[in-house]
């Protein structure tokens, strides 16, 4: 209650550069976020009906046991979190939780590293349309993905929980009601996502209007939404830098995830968060120096960014509220 009068209050007194952001939110949502996504959504939701083949379970079940202590159904959840964006690895393990598949205790492990840019966010967003770069925009995606392997090993060193077995399978409808289910609930999240991104782009363009120190302005633009705070920083920031950006996800990715899987440990998720950040800055260092792009490739993306961009009293005002969002969450809900 709180929290809602005090955004309706800030909507009042900041409701011209609010309207700004929201439109340009709109945008990145019809040009960027949709075409990026959505398909991916339908691949996690189908991914989540029937059962892995006994032959290739075989295989797989040692490989996954043996790096990340978890069953061979959670592959799927993996590549889709590796390469479909970051709600898709969510949405797999909410349809493989639902459909029993998983329990929660491996639900919880899975969305500490199956949360990532995805080859079209990586690849075409920040890659092609920021950094002018598709070579950019695979090396940010192979670092991106070593990085989301490299933090999933080292989830097999949390304590193990002791949560009862409680896998309850169940039978995979057809694959005409399969489909049409999944094209639904990825049509619903894909809504909601478009919601969030909108009004974080509003949340953003009132924080840009008033932070003046340029560095606080752009941390804030990151910490918010990964669209626009890798639209704000290309141009001035390194490779490495916008790898780590898109390895946290920001605020806005986070509180869709949090409302697709439940019972999240929050402290443990945002640790995992900064590990998934910080690995992934230093393997695309790595990587580039493998591999090297010239950096007059990476032409500034100013000119874009500014219908991205629309910032000191507000800005904290609105990163305060965003937190009461996350701490308003019902965590006793079930996972999924």
């Amino acid at each position: 209650m709180i929290t809602g009068i005090g955004f309706f209050v800030l909507l009042f007194i900041f409701s011209e550069k609010f309207l700004e952001g929201l439109n340009s939110g709109l945008i990145i949502c019809v040009k960027i976020v949709i075409p990026s996504v959505f398909p991916f959504l339908i691949a996690s939701s189908l991914a989540g009906c029937g059962e892995i083949p006994k032959k290739l379970r075989k295989i797989l079940n040692p490989i996954t046991r043996f790096f990340f202590r978890l069953p061979a159904e959670s592959i799927t959840a993996i590549l889709l979190g590796m390469f479909g964006g970051y709600l898709s690895g969510a949405k797999a393990v909410q349809s493989l939780c639902l459909n029993g598949e998983l329990t929660k205790s491996q639900a919880n492990k899975l969305m500490l590293f199956c949360i990532n840019a995805g080859a079209g966010f990586s690849v075409n967003a920040v890659g092609n349309a920021m950094l002018c770069s598709r070579e950019a925009g695979k090396v940010l995606l192979c670092s991106l993905c070593i990085s989301a392997l490299l933090t999933g090993v080292l989830s097999i060193f949390l304590p193990e929980e002791n949560i009862k077995n409680d896998k309850h399978k169940i039978n995979a409808p057809p694959f005409s009601t399969a489909f049409v289910n999944g094209v639904t609930s990825a049509s619903q999240s894909m809504l909601a996502a478009c919601g969030f991104v909108a009004l974080f782009s509003g949340i953003g363009a009132v924080s840009d209007s008033y932070v003046k120190n340029e560095t606080v302005r752009l941390i804030l633009s990151c910490l918010l939404e990964v669209t626009k705070g890798c639209a704000d920083i290309t141009g001035t920031a390194s490779l490495p830098v916008i790898a780590s950006v898109c390895a946290f996800g920001g605020i806005c990715v986070h509180l869709q995830i949090f409302s697709m899987v439940r019972d999240i440990n929050i402290p443990q998720f945002y640790l995992f968060r900064f590990i998934h950040a910080v690995t992934a800055c230093i393997v695309c260092k790595i990587s580039l120096y493998f591999h090297p792009i010239e950096s007059a490739v990476f032409l500034t993306f100013s000119e874009n960014a500014a219908a991205f961009s629309f910032s000191a009293p507000a800005a904290i005002s609105l990163l305060f509220l965003s937190f009461l969002l996350i701490l308003d969450l019902d965590n006793s809900k079930k996972i999924c």
